[in-house]
């Protein structure tokens, strides 16, 4: 099992850095902005409308001037990728964010179980889910809202417990109620009911080891924190929940001068940090604590909300499909043999379903792919058996597709790989019409011109497959002539080319390979004596690489492979008998094990591509 992997048990602070540098293209997944809203304020007193939003990449905080319909107080909130939903206070109507323009409305969903107050919520990828709360007497009532349709219902599992002043926190399968207190009698309780977004059922991972009410949270990838909150006294303790084990621990206390009083503030988390904006400390506060997920410390930020205000939400957004805004929603599947074809499947990762958006204009197999912050690009391969170097560009923004007149490759190529910068694709080795060849040509993603910088692999090979670091583009295995276990590391800085010290465990060729920020996956190929289910695992800190154990049900070579923030795919390919396959297997860059989804591609195929809209 992997120790470290993105977003799942750990962040490094090395990962983080590129956030700080306003560099959000190396983070696979998260909301450039947060979003403080409603509450009570203090001057003048009464419920509040106000949005604010912080740059997560400056921790500045400004007023996009577009405010709730209403005042509100004591709201709750969960998120889609394009809306935060906003409910509770003294009515059940829910607010809306769009998150691509900022203005808030009322799309007319209400809870349908009413008004409650002191509620708590969390987010799947298709529902957002409201527990608890208290009206006239406390209660254990999940109600949901559907992301697809914004219709609201009552979910039927209960909280095990009625209770109010709960907290909550989200992992990507799971959402987790802790705490609160009960009508009567008196007394606070400890114990977490974990709702699974997949089944919806109810259970139990265990309690908190305080009992206690209020407090606040926030959510790293790999942790839910329950911040503070009152026993009796006010604490001023941490609890954390590991979302991969479900063990819960007290690492820490909060700094007191900070945060110790600290209760009802507005609460988001970007990928790297969680946020505390106002809320009280003895009377209405307006300041900005910030927790580092890398070290689990806490700090006081230099700016502000524009108001002073407690109970309020908080939600984190501002992002849209595109890579360089930080989601990643779909992977495009393209092309392939037999045909060859211009299908493309597209994967949509919320729930791993597919869809067919327009094709390739032209038919394409043994071709290669990358993509910018905004745009996918398949390069090479061909009609037939004779290679092109055209290369093909799929927006992001509107799915439309056309072959690109100001770049071509250096030369025509088939069976090639590709790999990416922040600014630059590269697609290296493969076949020109008379031998196989060493040439890297690179795309700038600024101007879509092709050039050749001269820095080439060391050995001409094709089959290769090629995944990429934030610092590092890396092309594995293939074939020149005889079958090779080489990893060849292209330094984005300099752009000069090496053999890694540590290549494949096997020698192989017509692999896939993906990718999460601290790992590449080279999955499938052929041997020198048949396919494989062997997945190698590139460990990017150290460039050494190991075999996790866990690889295909089947034989596979010549397949196509993606990623999205949680999970790596890998898609179609050859069996050992040599019929096409249209079956996909998905790694879970959390524990590493391999699942075959419900979903297939539309058609049984091989020596295709596939890129993500993060890629």
């Amino acid at each position: 099992m992997a120790s470290g992997v993105f977003g799942l048990r750990k962040v490094y602070k090395k990962q983080v850095e590129n956030v700080d540098n306003n560099n959000f293209a190396s983070w696979p997944e998260g909301g450039n902005y947060g979003y403080f809203v409603g509450g009570y304020r203090s001057n003048p007193s009464g419920p509040s409308a106000t949005i604010d939003r912080i740059d997560f990449s400056t921790n500045t905080t400004s007023a996009p001037g577009n405010n709730l319909p209403q005042a509100r107080n004591s709201l709750e909130s969960v998120s889609s990728a394009s809306y935060g939903y906003f409910s509770g206070s003294v009515d059940s109507n829910v607010d809306r964010i769009d998150f691509t323009n900022e203005t808030a409305s009322l799309p007319g969903s209400n809870l349908p179980s009413g008004a409650r107050t002191g509620l708590a919520a969390v987010s799947g990828s298709a529902y957002g889910y409201f527990g608890g709360g208290s009206a006239g007497g406390q209660s254990s009532i999940i109600d949901r809202i559907d992301f697809s349709n914004e219709t609201t219902s009552r979910l039927g599992n209960d909280l095990s417990q009625e209770r109010t002043g709960l907290g909550a926190v989200s992992s990507s399968s799971h959402g987790y109620f802790a705490g609160g207190e009960p009508t009567a009698p008196t007394g606070y309780f400890s114990m977490i009911d974990r709702i699974d977004f997949s089944s919806e059922t109810i259970s139990s991972p265990g309690n908190l080891p305080t009992e206690k009410t209020g407090g606040d949270t926030v959510s790293s990838p790999a942790y839910g924190y329950f911040c503070g909150g009152f026993d009796g006294t006010n604490l001023s303790t941490i609890d954390r929940i590991e979302f991969s084990s479900e063990t819960i621990s007290s690492p820490g206390n909060l700094p007191l001068i900070n945060f110790g009083y600290r209760r009802s503030s507005g609460r988001t988390s970007s990928i790297s940090h969680g946020y505390f904006a106002g809320g009280t400390y003895a009377n209405a506060i307006s300041t900005i604590d910030r927790m580092d997920f890398s070290n689990e410390t806490i700090s006081t930020l230099s700016n502000n909300q524009t108001e002073t205000r407690q109970n309020l939400a908080g939600v984190s957004g501002g992002a849209s499909i595109l890579r360089g805004n930080g989601y990643k929603t779909y992977a495009y599947f393209a092309g392939g043999n037999p045909g060859p074809i211009c299908t493309i499947n597209r994967l949509d990762f919320s729930n791993d379903t597919f869809s067919d958006p327009q094709g390739l204009p032209e038919r394409r197999q043994r071709q290669a792919s990358t993509s910018s912050n905004y745009c996918g690009y398949i390069a090479g391969g061909g009609p037939g058996n004779s290679p092109v170097s055209t290369i093909t560009k799929i927006d992001f923004s509107n799915e439309s597709l056309f072959i690109l007149s100001s770049a071509v490759l250096s030369t025509e190529t088939k069976d090639l790989a590709g790999t990416s910068s922040s600014s630059y694709g590269y697609f290296g080795g493969g076949e020109d019409p008379n031998a196989r060849i060493t040439t890297i040509s690179r795309l700038d993603f600024s101007n879509e011109t092709v050039s050749d910088p001269g820095n080439n692999l060391p050995t001409a090979r094709d089959y290769l497959a090629g995944t990429s670091s934030s610092s590092y583009g890396y092309f594995g295995g293939g074939e020149g002539p005889n079958r090779v276990s080489t990893i060849s590391r292209l330094d984005f800085s300099n752009e000069t080319v090496s053999d890694n010290s540590t290549g494949l465990p096997s020698q192989r060729k017509e692999l896939a390979a993906t990718n999460n920020s601290s790992y590449g996956y080279f999955g499938g190929g052929e041997d020198p004596n048949s396919k494989i289910t062997t997945i190698s695992r590139l460990d990017f800190s150290n460039e050494t690489v190991s075999d996790p154990g866990n690889g295909y049900p089947d034989r596979r070579a010549r397949q196509a492979a993606s990623s999205s923030a949680f999970h790596g795919y890998f898609g179609g390919g050859v069996n050992n008998s040599g019929s096409h396959r249209r079956e996909v297997e998905r790694i879970d860059f959390s524990t590493e094990t391999v699942t075959r989804i419900p979903q297939e591609l539309s058609s049984s195929r091989s020596e295709f591509t596939a890129v993500s809209n993060s890629n």
